[in-house]
């Protein structure tokens, strides 16, 4: 049956994050942490908790009962904020020797160091639109940027205002960390993102009570990642410093980058009737490539609360037209990246070099090769693709391979168009499933794209596993292009829940929901939800393992329940699931994972204890003091045992915090 149609000062640890090293950091680009999301993690002796809910649901249906909590404002409060934003950055690549392994696909260009300092005014004005059950509030906001001032090395002086004046959402949890960030769906998303990457500087975390003294920490992300900060609270004040900071991850391929921190101080004033009197955030980053430092980032944000103005949007409560989430920054145009010396090379003697290269094999350099061909001559795409078509390759998977993946990484749009030929006019089902998978690594994919993989997936007369991978390929899409393409990730959203919904075969439905996962997206979490209840198990399990790139809000509760299920491989999958997504998430197990994870622990196979194990060791790693318990008693009982298994035992240490080592 076919597929029919139907989201304290010094140096700290380093992280390494992925970024492009083409035009790295000289503009002072910033960039959104994909999905990010707020965190109460302890620190060492401190506690801190944060509240449960769905990112995507219960929009505009919240209480306004009094609270405790330092941000939770009662709908039509007003408020504003004056804005400066002061970053410095200075990049200097000769630092970096051949013989740095930079990861990834990518060449380091010998420029010349750089500098340059940008200064940032703008204002913001604020008004409560609603109150939810759990604290938080959705903020109108509309900013009126000031001017920027640019200074150093190829500075343009002074760049003009940018038009942000769009109203756009604010979710704000009760512990004023920002959540998330409502666009119009019809809206300039160039300007979406401007206007995320300004506010989400202002986000922090409050103390649980604001009436007493704590001490905690807090996972948040701002313009230019994801950061971990402890915080000190008396009288009002906080005061901290991020103890770990990541790049964005996923905005594009390229050199794995390390983010050490050299300095930060956060300094906070607390309002009783506002989100903050004062903010202050600064921090010094320092950037590095295998242990070789190359450049460094300092940036100072301040803002002051000013006077209200009138703002005083209108927003439909029962508007579709709003979308949820956060906006990564479009990765720089890599199609004009490559090597000069490729212009206008006859494709006989790329042919040439691309065969000596494939003996090699590594993708990154014969499938790079072609990418580089492919950008520097496009308008000969055709030549390649004939050659292709013609049978130059048949019978040479990797060769094939390597053609298909230098389409999808060109990101030219002769390429583009090419990929999507082959997906509806080929008769060779495996070059449309290669076309299909390259199609998903475009960057800038089109609405297209999508229709062209969804009606190669339904033709009739192909076999469930290549059925099943064309299904897996829009998922793929949809998941790499959630914040830089969310209209097509969208659409690619709703094929895959018409797939959820239309189909009776058990096979295409564990496809449909293998793309539910690789989408990874909240929105689909209430489609999959029905299938946990499947009377096949092997659907129920891949109806749990689909959770694994959704939000802690929705996946926890469905995992619970999971973790109760009669079959041994749906258990194990719900543990793994789970302990995937407190690892990615950085948030706790619940209380009830812990206490069904335990009893996956004796008696157990392998696979499930294993799975047990992971969850249990998350949970530990951020003060669960019961999961703690659980995995110490285990593993001395492994250890006192009759039977010890070395690979058994090293996966427990592994898992176990604290020092484990052999008896002599």
């Amino acid at each position: 049956m076919p597929y029919h149609h139907e989201r304290d000062r010094g140096r700290r640890a380093v992280r390494p994050t992925t970024i492009a090293c083409t035009g790295l950091l000289l503009a002072g680009a910033v960039w959104a942490v994909q999905g990010a999301r707020e965190s109460g993690e302890p620190a060492a002796g401190v506690s801190s908790e944060a509240p449960a809910r769905s990112l995507f649901s219960g929009v505009f249906a919240g209480s306004t009962a009094p609270t405790r909590h330092a941000c939770s404002f009662a709908p039509g409060l007003r408020m504003a904020y004056d804005v400066v934003s002061d970053t410095r950055i200075e990049v200097d690549f000769g630092r970096l020797s051949d013989d740095v392994d930079a990861g990834g696909q990518v060449q380091l260009k010998a420029t010349p160091a750089q500098a340059r300092q940008t200064e940032r005014s703008w204002h913001i004005d604020l008004v409560a639109l609603a109150a939810e059950d759990d604290g938080a509030s959705v903020l109108a906001a509309r900013i009126d940027d000031r001017g920027t001032v640019i200074t150093g090395d190829a500075a343009p002086g002074v760049a003009p205002p940018a038009a942000l004046s769009d109203t756009f959402l604010i979710r704000v949890d009760a512990r004023c960390a920002i959540r998330e960030f409502g666009w119009r769906a019809d809206g300039d998303l160039a300007a979406a993102r401007d206007q995320q990457q300004l506010a989400a500087g202002l986000g922090f975390w409050a103390p649980s009570d604001p009436r007493r003294a704590a001490s905690y920490a807090g996972t948040g992300f701002d313009s230019t990642g994801r950061y971990t900060a402890k915080y000190r609270h008396e009288d009002g004040r906080l005061t901290g410093e991020a103890l770990s900071f990541a790049l964005a991850d996923g905005v594009a391929s390229g050199m794995t980058v390390g983010v050490e921190i050299v300095a930060s101080t956060i300094e906070i004033a607390l309002s009783e009737d506002a989100w903050f009197e004062s903010l202050s955030d600064t921090r010094e980053l320092e950037f590095s490539v295998g242990e070789r430092a190359f450049g460094t980032q300092a940036r100072t944000i301040t803002a002051r609360r000013a006077g209200a103005g009138s703002f005083a949007p209108r927003v439909d409560s029962s508007d579709a037209g709003w979308r949820w989430g956060v906006l990564s920054n479009m990765p720089p145009d890599s199609s004009q990246d490559f090597d000069a010396k490729l212009r206008d090379l006859p494709l006989a003697d790329a042919m040439a070099r691309y065969r000596e290269l494939l003996a090699g094999g590594q993708l990154g350099d014969y499938g790079g090769l072609l990418r580089g061909w492919l950008r520097a001559n496009p308008e000969r795409t055709g030549e390649l693709v004939a050659l292709l078509r013609g049978g130059e390759f048949d019978g040479q998977q990797h060769a094939r391979a390597g053609v298909f993946w230098a389409l999808g990484a060109a990101n030219t749009e002769q390429a583009r168009t090419a990929l999507v030929g082959v997906v509806r006019e080929w008769p060779e089902t495996r070059h449309q499933i290669s076309a299909a998978q390259a199609l998903a690594m475009v960057e800038r994919p089109t609405p297209e794209m999508v229709e062209a993989m969804v009606e190669s997936a339904g033709r009739e007369g192909l076999h469930a596993v290549e059925r099943g991978s064309m299904v897996l390929a829009v998922g793929t899409l949809a998941g790499t292009n959630a914040t830089r393409s969310p209209d097509v990730a969208a659409a690619a959203r709703a094929e895959i829940r018409g797939w959820l919904s239309g189909s009776r075969d058990e096979q295409q439905l564990g496809h449909a929901l293998q793309a539910a996962g690789n989408a990874g997206h909240d929105e689909l979490a209430a489609d999959i939800r029905p299938f946990f209840a499947h009377e096949s198990a092997t659907i129920r399990r891949q109806a749990t393992h689909a959770l694994r790139n959704m939000s802690p809000e929705q996946a926890y509760p469905s995992l619970e329940k999971m973790l109760a299920d009669d079959d041994r491989t749906v258990r194990t999958s719900a543990l793994a699931t789970a302990a995937d997504i407190s690892r990615r998430s950085e948030r706790a197990p619940t209380a009830a994972m812990v206490e069904l994870a335990a009893g996956s622990l004796d008696g157990a196979l392998q696979a499930e204890e294993h799975a047990a194990v992971a969850l249990l060791g998350e949970a530990a790693r951020r003060g669960d003091a019961r999961a703690d318990e659980l995995l110490r008693a285990h593993v001395k009982a492994r250890v006192a045992g009759p039977e010890q298994d070395p690979q058994q035992l090293a996966v427990l240490a592994r898992s176990t915090p604290g020092h484990w080592r052999a008896a002599p």
